[in-house]
């Protein structure tokens, strides 16, 4: 049996056409030819639920500064990620979720990134 989405209620803030492939305790969503978000929920390492935001370095201060609750996305192993996350243990995870949604609606350049399965995705 498949797990159900975590946070699907973002869904109706998120534009038509995107695309949500399950993975495995992960929802990776693409729109736009792109990676823009993960939504995580899994047992193992809770430090790491929440929403994954695809972004690139030069883009994560100004992020930050709009989003306060977004924080670095730090792997155990001191694997190097240009992620971001937005923890959902976070206080004001929901409101930060929804406005998150809403720049992916409004094609905010400094979310998402074109990788070649993204590309291959939208190849119709």
């Amino acid at each position: 049996m498949k797990k159900p989405m975590p946070f699907d209620f973002l869904l109706d803030y998120l534009p038509a056409g995107i695309m949500v492939k399950p993975a495995v305790g992960m929802f990776y969503i693409y729109f736009d030819r792109k990676i823009v978000l993960i939504f995580r929920k899994v047992g193992k390492n809770p430090q790491h639920n929440g929403i994954w935001i695809s972004t690139q370095r030069e883009h994560h201060e100004s992020l930050k500064a709009e989003l306060p609750e977004i924080t670095d996305f730090v792997l155990d192993e001191g694997f190097d990620t240009a992620w971001l996350l937005l923890s959902d243990n976070h206080d004001d995870f929901e409101k930060a979720a929804i406005q998150l949604c809403e720049l992916v609606s409004q094609k905010d350049k400094r979310i998402g990134k074109v990788t070649p399965k993204s590309t291959a995705m939208f190849n119709y």
